[in-house]
């Protein structure tokens, strides 16, 4: 009959061997720990193939036509009216790789720990790179949209609520004026909040943002859940260390912008390295970040 394990030392352990017996269990790992972690694959739309390290896009491309219908008489000829691309704009793809290394003596000495240590670490440099590169892009568009708010929000006198409100008027109201000069409503709905783990540590605490939560919502008060909503403003909540300080996004997710992926996110299968003894998987990356409708961001600085 089968006795289960007693202790940590009961159970059947993992050893350097049983990962280097597959040259596919490491990849593996790394593929499953960045699972939903690239914030830019959720928050922009999938562009397609870079086979060629560049991409070109338009940007703020309208979305009506130059002029309005006219009214056609009986035998009238259907009008032609003209339509405008936005700007024109190229980018190029960049590679980030990194490798994840198993010498000899890690084998012999069954040390795991190095390895799964440099799992984490790769993983988490990787992330960290990749989100990195798309606030950046944000960041460093002129064609955003910006607002400086009042306060900051860890102030007594902070106007959250209203700083999210109105960053949300922004992008739902962007508009570009045709070279007819017609005013054209760009429709983007504003359904994304990326800040960082202060911002949201500064939300959990804030009395003033914590204040409808009363009546028969009152288990729901931040202060005493200690979480954040799902929803504010109605807008999904994202948390991401690589957000900016002092920086707040809100944005329409797959609508703002794309990547396009020379080479997707790979693992790459261990081989060997004779001259160095050691075994590696190389991770690898090369992809391309547009924001081809920037309106349909809003960077909020002083938060």
């Amino acid at each position: 009959m089968p006795v289960g394990a007693r202790g940590y030392s009961d159970a059947p352990r993992i050893t350097v061997n049983e990962l280097l017996k597959d040259p596919l269990v490491i990849p593996a790992l790394i593929l499953d720990m960045t699972e939903n972690e690239f914030v830019m694959d959720s928050v922009l739309r999938m562009g397609g193939a870079a086979p060629s390290g560049a991409v070109r896009y338009s940007e703020s491309t309208p979305l009506y036509a130059d002029d309005f219908p006219e009214i056609r008489p009986e035998f009238g000829e259907v009008p032609i009216v003209p339509t405008s691309v936005g700007i024109p704009r190229v980018v190029f793809t960049h590679e980030r790789a990194m490798a994840i290394m198993v010498s000899d003596e890690m084998r012999r000495r069954q040390a795991i720990d190095p390895v799964t240590r440099q799992l984490l670490q790769v993983k988490n440099t990787m992330v960290y790179s990749w989100n990195t590169a798309f606030y950046s892009a944000v960041v460093a568009n002129a064609s955003i949209q910006t607002l400086a708010v009042a306060n900051p929000w860890a102030s007594a006198s902070a106007t959250i609520r209203a700083d999210i409100a109105q960053a949300c008027f922004l992008i739902e109201n962007a508009n570009i004026v045709s070279p007819s000069g017609v005013t054209q409503w760009l429709g983007f709905e504003a359904d994304t909040l990326i800040i960082n783990h202060g911002t949201k540590n500064t939300l959990l605490q804030s009395s003033t943002f914590a204040a409808p939560y009363i009546g028969d919502i009152a288990s729901e008060n931040l202060l005493y859940t200690g979480k954040l909503p799902q929803k504010i403003f109605n807008l999904d909540v994202l948390v991401s260390r690589q957000v900016p300080a002092g920086n707040a996004i809100i944005m329409q997710r797959q609508r703002a912008g794309f990547y396009a992926d020379e080479l997707p996110f790979v693992a790459g299968p261990l081989y060997r390295d004779e001259p160095r003894k050691t075994w590696r998987s190389d991770t690898q990356r090369s992809a391309a970040i547009g924001l081809d409708q920037p309106l349909a961001i809003a960077l909020l600085s002083g938060v």
